[in-house]
């Protein structure tokens, strides 16, 4: 794997970029950002609608979503810091331990003009279009945090499951449904394809509702804090397997597992729903039973 390559001397901006269907760039090489000086007011980044932007203003929140972050992680990543509200306390801790990915210019050259960020790592790029080796840390115990955008928050969780390494932990503030939705167990109508998926391999812990006050430009709807810790023991079923599995039984959440499961009953003989589960749910089913059904599609072949 080659390695990332930073410099020492501030944030940065990259001279390589690329083209990304959100309109954003990602590269994996950096430079000074010496043309970016003087633009470090407040007043010269403005939240963008098109990338779901809301800046977190308030420092309370910021500290204790920054916080959650084990001390014992040896690599960070914060997804979109924008003004830095919370990077300058993850910073503070974790030093060069920090990485940041940011897709706006105007956040990127503000963090290049503050004092306290001398020496902070930043990408300028669109996290979704990033090849996982440019920040996956093989070997190290790593975290992913951050204010997710509410437009792609759902899509971060699924390239944190799908990038080939387990993330040790994985904390932020997303919208409040999508957050109780993360950590909802079976039995209610928020559990769904993202409860099962994150919860194979993650313990999931809601931690903190926050208002929407506590942003600029307020949202029109409350956040949720999550805290998600990689188990100890994690499944041995193929991760593709339980994610086909769980997608084909909530497509269609009204029918009973039996009906809902039919696509796949019918394309493999060996596949069996168990007899007890055919006339439930998808939301009925927990977990456990979900990475049963994975190995045993696995198994069917």
């Amino acid at each position: 794997m080659r390695k990332n390559k930073f410099s020492s001397k501030g944030p940065q901006l990259s001279n390589q970029l690329q083209n990304t269907p959100r309109g954003g760039k990602w590269a994996s090489k950096f430079e000074d950002p010496s043309a970016s000086k003087g633009k470090g007011k407040p007043e010269d980044v403005k939240a963008k609608k098109g990338l779901g932007q809301h800046f977190l203003n308030d420092l309370s929140i910021a500290e204790r979503i920054a916080n959650l972050v084990d001390e014992g992680m040896e690599h960070v990543l914060e997804i979109g810091p924008g003004m830095g509200v919370m990077t300058k306390f993850l910073f503070e801790r974790l030093g060069g331990k920090l990485m940041c990915a940011e897709i706006d210019t105007e956040s990127v050259e503000y963090l290049a003009n503050q004092a306290w960020a001398s020496g902070l790592k930043v990408w300028k790029g669109d996290f979704l279009q990033a090849p996982a080796e440019d920040w996956v840390a093989i070997g190290k115990r790593m975290a992913i945090v951050g204010n997710y955008p509410y437009n792609i928050s759902t899509q971060i969780v699924f390239k944190m499951l799908e990038c080939g390494v387990r993330v040790e932990q994985f904390s932020g503030m997303f919208q409040k449904e999508v957050a109780e939705r993360l950590c909802a167990g079976e039995g209610g109508k928020d559990y769904g394809i993202t409860s099962v998926l994150l919860q194979a391999y993650y313990s999931c812990n809601y931690c903190f509702t926050v208002h929407e006050g506590s942003f600029n430009p307020p949202p029109r709807v409350k956040s949720g804090v999550i805290d998600c810790r990689l188990k100890t023991e994690l499944p041995d079923c193929d991760y593709n397997a339980l994610k086909l599995v769980v997608k084909t039984a909530f497509s269609q959440r009204r029918k009973t597992l039996s009906n809902a499961l039919k696509p796949l009953t019918s394309a493999r003989e060996k596949f069996v729903l168990p007899e007890k589960w055919g006339a439930m749910r998808a939301e009925q089913i927990p977990v456990a039973d979900y990475l049963f059904l994975a190995k045993s599609w696995t198994g069917s072949k």
